[in-house]
């Protein structure tokens, strides 16, 4: 792989490079439009390209209606690999259906056979300029195709006012691979790849196809990672494959001004050939990566981006934020701010990340891509059909119903208290810090409000979830004796949570708040004392400071003695063969011992008292 100026390969054709919108580092705000296709493929030895042609073409023919509107393009438009019909591209063009300048399309075409391109040259004659390097690294044996993506965007002439449209087309440099060598006996590899901008005043802009990743190495991001908006567009069935992984962890280990836009088709795709059809059972896995400390976290921000099927997760790994897209075929319009800015003054540069401002989906009837206007054409999380299937005669949850009308966040938050996954952090609740809105390594989504993860591991951490919930709802209706710091409780009860009481799951109904945690089956009891632990300190917070100098062993009592007193309305229950059971600590009575009797170390879990709680016993 070898990275290419724009402005040097333009220069060549005596062109200017593009000053584009989205590429300047300024503080306004940019569109961009990206297209998450139905996945279709009919795959031959000689091309790669959707499956029905027809369809396929109506679709990409109103894409490109929809971004080519005078006064209301997007400033980006982005499609995945393979997607784009040359028949589409080529009729906007001869209909004047073309970016404006300071626009940009990238474009994930069709395969497009050897010499091709020359056919697109002579069609489109003098209405667009048509720019690529042919260069290959190895010599032709079977390949008969190119795997192309069009950037498609107008510049001016060098040394004059005139413009021309110009394509600039880009060449896979890496087959993917699958048992069939699909790409590598049929694909001819490219070299070139190219980069838009040039720092400081300019984003810089590459794109990768799929593939290409393994010839990003770290040379390379070393070089380019500082000021990039990378683009990834994808045909992959299996896009959080270590190798395809790899390179995020390298491109924001050096937390530059880097964000990265993967885009992949829908899940679910179907390949057909010449040996039938085939259900790829994919996920989708596109999503816009970005470590912007001022990323907008607000609840209303996520819950906009939410309703707009853009669902916020947390990185970790590798510290960005990872917003998922939905992942059934959609299109969707990004508001977005830039990758860095230069030279604007900080109480002007703000970067809040990108805002999911409107979602289209495909109108058969009408031909077009039209925005919902039922709330059942929005894209559906899945988690009132996940909630339902939780409640049973006995067991109601419309108090978690209501509770993720105020917002998804706020019932992620609900859950992580009744599961003992919340403190000691006192800012726990921040949706970067839950812990069921990180990723993991693998890169799992086990948001319980986003159920479209279908993967062993996330479903099992959405059902565990839901168990505890279900758990203390069922006790609303079975008398069951809670012990005395929540015997209020037994009047009902609602699981809730709000931001004025971060570290509260329940009210009762005398408006009495609480905290409830259920540590569900539990082999190693003491579990439950390091886990009583937690909640104490974070209910009863920092220890006040002393009136005096202490000692480091009178300090340690001190702090002991503030968490075992100032911790109150709560409740550990957890689940043995009898029932529901629920924790008593040794810590709420240590400081109120008879005379003579031992300190309590907070460390040490009371066996007997676990031994001896039958179920429902007050303490």
């Amino acid at each position: 792989m070898k990275i290419v100026s724009v402005g040097e390969r333009l220069k060549a054709a005596g062109l200017d490079a593009p000053q584009l919108n989205a590429l300047q580092a300024d503080d306004t705000l940019y569109t961009l439009i990206a297209h998450q296709p139905l996945g279709r493929i009919r795959i031959t030895a000689d091309s790669i390209g959707n499956a029905d042609q027809a369809e396929a073409k109506r679709q990409a023919d109103a894409l490109l209606s929809l971004a080519s509107k005078p006064g209301d393009q997007p400033d980006l438009l982005v499609c995945p690999e393979y997607s784009l019909p040359w028949d589409s591209l080529l009729e906007a063009v001869e209909q004047g259906h073309i970016p404006e300048s300071g626009k940009l399309w990238v474009l994930g075409c069709e395969s497009l056979l050897l010499g091709g391109l020359d056919l697109v040259r002579e069609r489109l004659g003098d209405r667009a300029v048509v720019l690529d390097d042919d260069v290959f690294p190895f010599a032709r044996t079977t390949q008969k195709y190119r795997n192309p993506l069009v950037y498609v965007f107008i510049a001016k002439v060098s040394g004059g006012y005139s413009e021309r449209l110009v394509l600039l087309v880009q060449y896979k440099t890496a087959p993917s691979g699958d048992p069939n060598n699909t790409e590598a006996s049929g694909m001819l590899q490219g070299v070139n790849v190219y980069a838009f901008g040039s720092l400081p005043a300019e984003v810089r802009l590459i794109t990768l196809v799929c593939s290409d990743v393994f010839g990003f190495e770290k040379a390379l991001i070393d070089q380019y990672y500082e000021g990039l908006l990378l683009l990834h567009i994808q045909l992959n069935n299996s896009p959080r494959h270590l190798l395809y992984k790899k390179y995020r962890q390298e491109l924001f280990s050096a937390a530059g001004n880097t964000e990265l836009l993967c885009l992949n088709w829908a899940d679910k795709v179907v390949s057909f050939g010449d040996t039938g059809e085939h259900p790829w059972n994919n996920i989708c896995g596109s999503a816009w990566y970005l470590l912007s400390t001022e990323t907008n976290l607000s609840d209303e921000w996520i819950r906009e981006n939410h309703k707009n099927g853009v669902y916020y997760t947390r990185h970790e790994p590798i510290r960005a934020h990872a917003l998922q897209f939905h992942y059934r075929p959609r299109v969707f319009l990004f508001q977005a701010t830039k990758v860095f800015h230069h030279a604007i003054p900080k109480p002007r540069s703000t970067r809040s990340g990108p805002h999911a401002v409107k979602t289209f989906l495909w109108e058969k009837d009408l031909g077009s891509w039209v925005e919902p206007n039922k709330p059942e054409e929005f894209p559906d999380d899945g988690f009132g059909e996940q909630l339902m299937g939780a409640c049973t005669e006995e067991i109601n949850l419309d108090d978690i119903r209501h509770l993720y009308q105020k917002g998804p966040v706020a019932v992620e938050r609900a859950l992580a208290i009744t599961a003992g996954r919340f403190g000691v952090r006192p800012d726990w609740y921040i949706p970067s810090r839950i812990d069921s809105m990180q990723l993991c390594e693998h890169e799992l989504v086990r948001r319980v409000t986003v159920t479209q993860d279908p993967a062993p591991e996330a479903r099992h951490f959405r059902s565990a979830r839901l168990a505890t919930v279900r758990a203390i709802a069922e006790l609303r209706s079975s008398s069951y004796a809670w012990p005395t710091p929540v015997e209020f409780l037994r009047q009902g009860f609602n699981l809730d949570w709000n931001l004025q009481y971060p570290n509260r799951n329940v009210v009762a109904l005398d408006g009495t708040l609480a905290t409830v945690v259920h540590a569900g089956l539990v082999g190693d009891l003491r579990e439950l004392d390091l886990l009583d632990q937690q909640v104490r300190k974070t209910l009863a917070g920092p220890p006040r400071e002393p009136d005096r100098v202490l000692t480091n062993e009178q300090h340690e009592r001190f702090a002991h003695e503030h968490y075992a007193t100032n911790a109150e309305r709560y409740c550990i229950l957890y689940a043995a063969a009898a029932g529901t059971k629920h924790f008593l600590s040794a810590r709420s009575t240590s400081f109120t011992r008879p005379a003579g009797q031992p300190d309590v170390d907070i460390g040490t879990p009371s066996f007997n008292r676990l031994a001896a709680n039958p179920q429902g016993a007050q303490g």
